[in-house]
């Protein structure tokens, strides 16, 4: 792949181009590659009666298989830089397995992670060189979206997760006849390590993604019009015309501002509970599921962010603006809960009640939105529009599970049970719809108002097993009374902004 780039560089660099096409403007394609990389699966293990795992249990693989897909995007030219916006979705079966996951178990198994789609919203930065500037060399990144699907054979298990994280590379595009060009691309793309699902009840399962990827593809470019060399003077003229100036559309071109607003989101966490073993006074674990299935409300509804846009005009009609936007923002929106709750054993010989204490937080730490946009001039300076696309986030949440048994003995103190715990953290990718209005002020400068509903998904992350000694409490029983934990939050919300606009024009 290097020696394919600097070949096309050197090529590329040693010709002189006396006229060009341009490569401003809107373009769609196609596409297909192959993709290499990496994958590991990361659990605690699944705790034995009344001993926690030590170690986590690992299993890591190699992944690779192809992939198809298409693009959208629009380019600007300035001289020989070009400058530009890409998104892409492929479908994808980049895939691998190890058999011997959990290796210092008691029972090694299989594992493995498929990536069914990928998505990336980049930008291409770039320089028109070679033969009549019809070659391009570009470096360009962005935000990669995938859909990642592990599995585990221990039980078995299996869970999907819409994921986000970011994808940097280069690529070389040249124009192969007036409106068609052909381009060679690598991007490296990192999703990340996060939970996809419980490999039991209570025991959450991390799944990590990395990957090389090369693909071909062809694009058809929209409007494309030769960069024709100046026509030689005339030896004659009869008069002198002024020079006629093209009058400065406010509308059309790049723009970059910043933005300050509100935003909320839901309250709730829930969890819920599962009996993974029981002793023979089942009234013990009925009474633990029952007092940790709970809905909590956490507080922090509302919250202020505030970050930074970039984004395209282009006018499509007399009154008719598209484009697209980029932008990222800091939030504030957190909040946290805690409650006790009781449900007392039946069924045995000696009463008891199982006491079960919950503590949980959740936050939107950033959020960050790639989105098309479509609008009609209200005014001449006046721009009302509607907006959407993909939505990303930074989201937290943390569970804590304590749980006791009181007896029905006032003089026995309370007995515990140990606790489990159990956190979520990752980067979710979701989506975002919305409207706005912005206002030319002044020549170079816009005011935009702006509300977004998002929605990051929900999230189900293990909080641990709690286990118990039956023969504590119960005289004549025997065995462990075991319950496994899971935490459901979800990240949705509304937001309404004010923002300011510079645009180069």
């Amino acid at each position: 792949m290097k020696k394919f780039f600097l070949a096309a560089s050197i090529l590329a660099l040693t010709t002189i181009a006396v006229s060009a096409q341009s490569w401003t403007g809107g373009y769609v394609g196609g596409s297909a590659g192959y993709g290499s990389g990496n994958s590991g699966q990361t659990d605690p293990g699944v705790p034995q009666p009344l001993i926690p795992a030590q170690e986590p249990l690992d299993g890591h693989y190699s992944t690779s298989g192809g992939m198809v897909g298409g693009a959208l995007g629009y380019n600007w030219q300035k001289g020989m830089w070009v400058f530009g916006a890409e998104s892409d979705i492929s479908w994808t079966n980049i895939k691998g397995q190890s058999n011997v996951c959990g290796p210092n178990s008691v029972t090694p198994h299989p594992c493995g992670t498929n990536l069914d789609a990928l998505a990336t919203f980049r930008g291409r930065a770039g320089i028109a060189v070679g033969p009549a500037a019809n070659w391009m060399l570009y470096a360009t990144g962005g935000v990669a979206v995938g859909e990642i699907n592990g599995w585990d054979a221990l039980t078995p298990a299996s869970g999907r997760d819409w994921r986000a994280g970011w994808a940097a590379g280069v690529g070389v595009e040249t124009a192969i006849a007036p409106n068609v060009s052909a381009k060679l691309e690598y991007l490296h793309v990192d999703l990340g390590n996060g939970q996809v699902f419980n490999v039991v009840p209570g025991v959450a399962e991390a799944v990590s993604f990395r990957a090389d990827t090369v693909r071909a593809g062809i694009n058809y470019r929209f409007g494309v019009v030769p960069l024709l060399a100046e026509p030689p003077p005339r030896l004659y003229t009869k008069a002198i015309k002024a020079p006629v100036i093209a009058a400065v559309d406010p509308w059309s071109g790049w723009y970059a501002g910043v933005n300050l607003g509100y935003i909320d989101g839901q309250t709730g966490v829930s969890s819920t509970a599962a009996i993974t073993s029981a002793s023979t006074f089942p009234g013990e674990t009925a009474a633990m599921v029952a007092s940790a299935t709970q809905q909590l409300t956490t507080g922090g509804r509302n919250g202020f962010l505030g970050g930074v846009q970039l984004g395209y005009n282009y006018r499509v009609g007399p009154k008719v603006i598209a484009g697209w936007e980029a932008d990222i923002q800091g939030s504030s929106l957190r909040g946290s809960s805690a409650a006790g709750i009781s449900r007392v054993a039946t069924g045995g010989p000696v009463p008891d009640t199982a006491v079960t204490g919950i503590a949980t937080s959740r936050s939107l730490d950033y959020i960050g939105t790639v989105r098309a946009r479509i609008g009609a001039l209200a005014t001449p300076n006046l721009l009302l529009y509607a907006t959407g696309g993909l939505a990303y986030g930074g989201v937290r949440s943390n569970t804590t599970i304590n749980q006791t048994f009181a007896t029905f003995f006032p003089v026995f103190p309370p007995i515990a049970v140990n606790a489990s715990s159990g956190a979520f953290e990752a980067t979710r990718a979701g989506y975002t719809v919305g409207a706005g209005g912005e206002w030319m002020f002044l020549q170079n400068w816009s005011a935009k108002l702006e509300y977004l509903y998002y929605d990051l998904g929900s999230a189900h992350y293990g909080t641990g097993i709690s286990q118990f000694d039956g023969a504590l409490l119960s005289f004549g029983a025997f065995g462990i009374d075991a319950v496994g934990t899971t935490a459901h939050v979800r990240f949705n919300g509304n937001i309404a902004r004010a923002g300011v606009s510079y645009h180069f024009n």
